[in-house]
């Protein structure tokens, strides 16, 4: 079971981190058996996305939970919060690219339009931009929202898959 973080929506969907198992001859392995439970010589963090940290907790202990807990807040601060920051930094810019197209289109319609329906095409190209823009706004101010609650709780927003 690894851990995932809540309040991104879609852009957290590839990113679930959970300790892999450090093998002796140092293969890595989210499989628990009991072969890799005798060959088991550390803990990684590692993330569904493909990426691994580059700590390695020693134990030989097959749910060691304080390994664990070092090998997940590896992954929170090492690659989650850079990437997903990273996502609301590219969220951000469509948001102004789609406000900008927005008033580019409505300054247009200003201009005298040759027919009723060159105008109804183009307050409908608004329209579309508009909303494009509305529920792109909602989805990040919702999820600001989760996470400044976590944050004023001292927490990151997790949950468990």
């Amino acid at each position: 079971m690894g851990t995932i973080l809540t309040s991104y929506g879609g852009a957290a969907e590839d990113h679930e981190g959970y300790a892999a198992q450090v093998l002796d001859d140092g293969s890595l392995t989210g499989t628990h058996s009991a072969e890799n439970r005798a060959r088991m010589v550390g803990a990684v963090v590692a993330c569904g996305c493909g990426w691994v940290g580059t700590t390695r907790y020693p134990t030989r202990e097959e749910f060691d939970e304080a390994a664990e807990a070092l090998a997940l807040a590896e992954w929170e601060h090492a690659h989650t919060r850079p990437f997903l920051a990273a996502v609301r930094h590219t969220e951000l810019l469509r948001l102004r690219v789609l406000l900008r197209r927005a008033a580019t289109v409505a300054g247009e319609v200003r201009d005298v339009p040759r027919s009723a329906r060159q105008l109804a095409e183009q307050l409908d190209h608004v329209t579309e931009l508009l909303e494009s823009a509305t529920g792109l706004a909602r989805r990040l101010a919702e999820q600001a929202h989760e996470q400044a609650e976590h944050d004023d709780r001292g927490e990151w927003p997790r949950g468990e898959s």
